[in-house]
């Protein structure tokens, strides 16, 4: 079975790391003007949220990476696996980052697109998601790649 042959130790490296670099990504790197335009003035401040409210995040976010995780370590398994049914080299990591950035961008654009269009956020809130995400997958795809 598909689900077998995934690396879970990668799988819960990678979701603690995707926390990691989307608390640096969002709170260190980008943090003045991703949360001036991601919150503006009416948000909650720090002080404001409870502490049960930040650990239920915390652990939302935490199962949404994990899933995600496993979304995409089986989507490799099966780009490598259709190397031999379609021709290409499954076994070239140069091909596997480029599959990487082709579900990167259908899958995270439109909910990062989505911010300026239905929530209207600025452009420079779509750059600093979408820019996550193509860090996150790529740190997805050395880490399923090289972790044996």
């Amino acid at each position: 079975m598909l689900l077998s042959s995934i690396n879970y130790g990668a799988v819960f490296v990678s979701g603690i790391l995707s926390l990691v670099l989307g608390f640096l990504w969002m709170a260190v790197i980008w943090a003045k003007p991703y949360q001036r335009d991601m919150y503006g003035k009416t948000s909650l401040s720090e002080d404001t949220v409870s502490k049960s409210t930040k650990i239920q995040s915390f652990v939302i976010y935490i199962m949404v990476s994990f899933v995600t995780s496993i979304a995409f370590a089986v989507c490799l398994e099966l780009w490598k696996a259709g190397g031999q049914a379609f021709g290409y080299d499954g076994n070239s990591l140069t091909g596997a980052f480029g599959f990487t950035m082709l579900l990167t961008a259908g899958y995270t654009l439109p909910f990062t697109v989505g911010k300026k269009v239905w929530q209207f956020k600025s452009w420079l809130v779509v750059a600093v998601d979408t820019s996550y995400e193509i860090v996150r997958f790529t740190m997805l795809l050395l880490m399923f790649w090289f972790w044996k």
